[in-house]
């Protein structure tokens, strides 16, 4: 048999689910790379090997700390690889390099949302990128008036794979996190979802595969663009038991 469960909320991570990860992200890290190593292209290669990230290839491996971890876990990784830069002098250059990066859209998002808002879904973002750097790429897409949460690492809800910013969505929208769906593209994204109570939705729009998601999913799509469909509209058809 199927039931019919409603739900009334969908918070999604950002990057690698509203956007584009490697799209995004990968120019980012080569010309990061490129600054960090002086053009040296095989210092560049190493440096990006322990990075997590395949500077021939311009491609992001799934154990690197720029998917799942914080900007702060990131510069940490910086501080350990390249000895002669300060800390302070890292996050000046990572910003600049992050501001200046065009966030490539997995689908047409201002459509999207707009027929999830219609269908009376409330809208929220949770990323463990920092919350003034998502209000701003969500801003410079024209898409920030959607959402009715958002929160980063430094919200003041912790990070993924917490649940305590995915409950915050739940208290401030006055819904049951069993009534929420998490949609998001990494292990900590689904993790934090089932911690929280919801039902959890991979995409894998970003670097990990379908098997690396699969025990933390009630459901798996190719990206958002599946979604309205896989929740039937306004509803989903879950299995009883």
């Amino acid at each position: 048999m199927t039931s019919r469960k409603r739900f009334k909320g969908i918070i999604f991570d950002k990057d690698g689910t509203l956007f584009d990860f490697q799209s995004t992200w990968s120019p980012m890290m080569v010309h990061l790379l490129n600054v960090l190593c002086r053009g040296d292209r095989e210092r560049s290669r190493q440096k990006g090997y322990l990075l997590g990230f395949d500077f021939d290839k311009e491609l992001y491996l799934p154990e690197s700390a720029f998917i799942a971890g914080t900007p702060k876990q990131f510069v940490e990784q910086l501080l350990a690889q390249f000895k002669g830069w300060s800390e302070a002098e890292l996050i000046r250059l990572l910003n600049d390099i992050t501001e200046a990066t065009e966030q490539v859209e997995v689908v047409s998002l201002e459509p999207f949302l707009t027929k999830l808002q219609k269908a009376g879904y409330a809208l929220g973002v949770a990323t463990n990128d920092s919350e003034e750097d998502a209000r701003r790429q969500l801003g410079e897409k024209g898409i920030l008036k959607y959402f009715d949460f958002l929160a980063g690492f430094n919200s003041g809800y912790g990070s993924k794979p917490d649940p305590d910013m995915l409950l915050a969505f739940c208290q401030q929208s006055r819904i049951h996190p069993a009534e929420t769906v998490m949609v998001g593209d990494s292990k900590s994204d689904l993790v934090a979802g089932k911690r929280a109570g919801m039902f959890t939705v991979a995409v894998l729009s970003g670097v990990a595969k379908s098997e690396d998601l699969a025990q933390h999913a009630n459901l798996i799509i190719q990206d958002i663009g599946e979604l309205w469909d896989a929740l039937g509209g306004e509803c989903i058809f879950l299995l009883d038991g």
